[in-house]
């Protein structure tokens, strides 16, 4: 009544050794690239508004309705990102004290650094 149980072992696959090769700074600068071909606004990049901006209830202590932003205003691009497949801007505009989030199309650029006064 002796029962031998015989294990055998599975043969192992030889992993594959990979190395990954990061080069940041080259990524970064494709990525910039990519932005000014794309038409994205960078981060400090002055812009002038295309569209007037009300405020839709977000912006507190304006009325609902009331112009934030008018066209023509200029204004310097803080920060943006993505949303939904769409990219969003957070924009200061220094003359009028507010910040304001707004889509590309709402917005030019700016044609030399004299357009900003």
């Amino acid at each position: 009544m002796s029962e031998k149980i015989v294990t055998r072992s599975l043969p192992v696959k030889p992993r594959p050794v990979a190395r990954i090769v990061c080069d940041a700074h080259r990524r970064r600068t494709v990525r910039n690239m990519e932005r000014r071909f794309a038409g994205e606004f960078v981060a400090g990049e002055p812009i002038r508004a295309a569209a007037l901006i009300r405020n839709d209830g977000m912006y507190p202590h304006k009325d609902i309705g009331e112009p934030l932003v008018h066209p023509g205003d200029t204004g310097v691009v803080r920060e943006s990102w993505r949303f939904l497949g769409e990219v969003y801007y957070t924009v200061e505009f220094a003359a009028r004290s507010v910040f304001v989030i707004m889509r590309g199309r709402e917005m030019t650029r700016m044609g030399t650094a004299f357009d900003v006064a």
